[in-house]
């Protein structure tokens, strides 16, 4: 983990600015998912099955640590857990380096090792949703955290929305484009669920608008390497006829822009894309004049499924799907009809920051991936 990555920044949920003060625009609300649900009665789970007394040893099962998103995920439940050392005696963290196989295996391993609750970033949906289902026919609690399974066979389910990222991405390139014109959709990784939902949810909107041709569907892996190549290729086989990128994540969004770049498209020609929580495509949207979506995705949920547990296993009530607050920004002069947000680009961005730091990291502003260290209970 120590040397993947440079410097991350930002406080809980919150972006900053290269002062460090927080943006004028930037919401702090309760998040707008609970909010604007339109359903009178929202979903809870009855948890006192799995009350028990403490301390508590808590297991996670953790897809990989692919990418930088991940990496700070991963400080952040470590972080919430020294934060409540008086409340659990040992968290085990695996990493299945993003293969099933392994990840079931790690399941059991913890499983064997008598862990109170497991809390689980499944790597693809289908194939750990048998593995996770034993899990919980035997008794112990999982909390899914970042990736969920195809079934409902956990306790909750702790997230930002993907199916909002998705129709907001979606949605917002159609008023760009006028309702009219040509996208290319990059998803993450094949089969992870933020990846499948957002994909789906985004097609619900597109699929109303006759004149919105999806001309290829691609996937860049959460990789701003994987997707410079792939979009080099989307350039190469349709050139100007690209008129929006819908990305499913920051993470890859960079590579994508720097394909058009290279491709030797001017500043404000390059098409609209969307983003979450890296600061590269910030920056680069700012430099060469591209519109860009900003609905975040924050790795700061995996500190709060730690807290989420501990409400587990003391019978609290916990919503069945436990969402955190998402910031939403556009570049100057690309809001829409329906979105018309206050919060600018140009204020979350760090503009001497590194390109893969994570504006929504819920860290500090001291937090450095690359010597992050803390005390919590292993």
């Amino acid at each position: 983990m120590k040397n993947l990555f440079t410097r991350f920044a930002a406080p809980v949920l919150l972006c900053t600015v290269a002062t460090g003060a927080l943006a004028d625009n930037t919401y702090t609300g309760a998040p707008r998912t609970f909010l604007f649900n339109p359903a009178q009665d929202v979903c809870f789970k009855d948890t006192s099955q799995y009350k028990k007394d403490g301390p508590y040893t808590i297991g996670f099962s953790n897809a990989g640590l692919g990418d930088s998103w991940r990496v700070v995920a991963v400080h952040s439940m470590m972080k919430a857990a020294a934060e409540n050392k008086d409340r659990i005696a040992k968290l085990i963290i695996t990493d299945a380096g993003h293969d099933d196989s392994k990840q079931v295996a790690d399941i059991q391993d913890l499983v064997s090792r008598g862990v109170d609750l497991l809390i689980v970033s499944a790597n693809t949906a289908q194939a750990l949703d048998p593995a996770v289902t034993r899990v919980m026919e035997s008794g112990i609690p999982v909390v899914m955290v970042d990736r969920r399974i195809e079934s409902d066979n956990f306790v909750t389910f702790v997230t930002a929305s993907d199916a909002i990222s998705g129709r907001l991405f979606a949605q917002w390139i159609v008023e760009k484009l006028g309702g009219k014109g040509n996208v290319v959709m990059m998803g993450g990784q094949a089969g992870s669920s933020p990846s499948e939902i957002r994909m789906k949810t985004a097609m619900q909107v597109f699929n109303q608008y006759p004149d919105i041709k999806i001309v290829e569907t691609v996937y860049g892996d959460w990789s701003p390497v994987k997707a410079k190549q792939v979009m080099q290729s989307m350039i190469q086989k349709y050139g100007q006829d690209i008129d929006a990128v819908w990305s499913a994540h920051g993470l890859m969004t960079p590579g994508s822009i720097e394909a058009f770049v290279e491709a030797g498209w001017a500043d404000g020609t390059i098409p609209p894309h969307t983003t979450a929580d890296v600061n590269g495509p910030m920056q680069l949207a700012l430099k060469h004049k591209v519109p860009l979506l900003e609905v975040g995705y924050p790795p700061a949920m995996a500190g709060e499924s730690i807290k989420t547990a501990l409400k587990v296993l003391e019978g609290a009530q916990v919503p069945c799907i436990s969402e955190i607050n998402s910031q939403i920004a556009v570049t100057e002069g690309d809001t829409t009809p329906s979105i018309d947000t206050r919060l600018r680009i140009d204020e979350m961005v760090i503009a001497n920051g590194p390109a893969d730091l994570l504006v929504t990291g819920g860290m500090g502003p001291d937090y450095d991936p690359t010597t992050f260290s803390i005390d919590y209970p292993q």
